[in-house]
């Protein structure tokens, strides 16, 4: 299930993932307080860290500019870094995938319910329209992707793992085996009962790039006194083959870690 979001504003700063993380949660706070408990416990709790099941990108306009400018990040610490400016009588589109129909009627829900959101203290989201969007059906064991939000695959130890890219020689045998026990980990989450992939998955690059995304968390920010963290991730067409269960569950959950943080999202080619 999608839906898309547009919304007036005149700008973004390039840290803006851990804001549309705190829209998604007052949407659910207003729509169903449980519901968002469920999803997002006291991070004192032994289930804070509950696998997502959704993902989300957002869509800027093409008439942008850049300037680089001082910003706050949402609690009050300075940056400077790139701004987004739009033209006025443009959109931004915020989009959102799930497998979750109770996350999907909540967050459409209360999505209504909140005209207006405080992106920072100079940024107000004004609510344009909320619709609902067209899902694929995946009916085969392969399909091509195209990401719409950047995809993080990361070992054990945080250290970024990628595909070969362009000239890049990476191992790809090595990379299949880390993104099969991502999504071993992720499905069984989602699915419950210790449920596993079908059958294993099997990355291969078509078109890609390396993206490195500044990303920001309060956690982050706490612990090591810096605006924000840099991730190395890739974007880009891929094609995948596995089953087309885990295949249809992935392409509305999102692929790759981090995906509740908006990373991951990918659409049908």
């Amino acid at each position: 299930m999608r839906i898309k979001v547009t919304f007036k504003t005149n700008k973004l700063p390039i840290l803006y993932r851990h804001r549309f993380m705190a829209l998604i949660k007052e949407a659910l706070r207003k729509s169903d307080p449980d519901y968002k408990n469920e999803l997002y416990p006291d991070k004192d709790t032994m289930f804070s860290k509950i696998v997502k099941p959704f993902s989300f990108s957002i869509s800027m306009p093409q008439e942008r500019t850049i300037k680089r400018e001082k910003f706050l990040v949402d609690d009050g610490v300075p940056t400077e870094d790139i701004v987004f400016y739009f033209p006025e009588s443009s959109f931004l589109a915020f989009n959102v995938s799930s497998s979750d129909y109770q996350f999907i009627v909540n967050l459409y829900n209360g999505l209504l319910e909140t005209k207006e959101f405080n992106l920072s203290s100079d940024i107000k989201l004004k609510l344009d329209r909320v619709f609902m969007m067209n899902e694929k059906k995946i009916n085969s064991n392969e399909v091509i992707f195209r990401t719409n939000s950047s995809i993080s695959i990361e070992g054990r130890d945080g250290m970024p793992i990628l595909p070969p890219i362009g000239e890049d020689v990476a191992d790809l045998d090595r990379f299949n085996e880390h993104f099969n026990a991502i999504h071993s980990r992720i499905i069984k989450s989602i699915r419950g009962d210790n449920q596993d992939l079908f059958m294993p998955l099997e990355f291969t690059p078509i078109k890609l790039k390396k993206q490195v995304v500044k990303h920001t968390l309060k956690g982050f920010r706490e612990k090591t006194g810096k605006p924000y963290m840099t991730l190395t991730c890739f974007e880009g067409c891929f094609k995948l083959k596995g089953d087309q269960r885990d295949l249809q569950l992935l392409y509305q959950i999102g692929i790759g870690l981090r995906t509740g943080q908006g990373f991951g999202m990918v659409e049908v080619v």
